[in-house]
């Protein structure tokens, strides 16, 4: 019986290290520009809990009077 090999090329064989060095970075900086977009919301979300509880503080004091 004959032995038949096939070589199957992998991935690193069609794209190039520098290529997904590159690649694995954009994702990096994507991520990281997602991530400060989601602190900036919720910086801005505590802001408006802080005002929030001031005026009902305000309006506590309001009704008390």
């Amino acid at each position: 019986m004959k032995e038949v090999k096939i070589k199957v090329p992998t991935l690193d064989d069609f794209i190039p290290e520098e290529f997904r060095n590159h690649m694995l970075n954009a994702s990096k900086e994507v991520l990281l520009a997602f991530k400060c977009l989601i602190d900036s919301r919720l910086k801005k979300l505590e802001e408006l809990e802080k005002e929030l509880k001031e005026i009902r503080k305000e309006i506590k004091r309001i009704d008390i009077d």
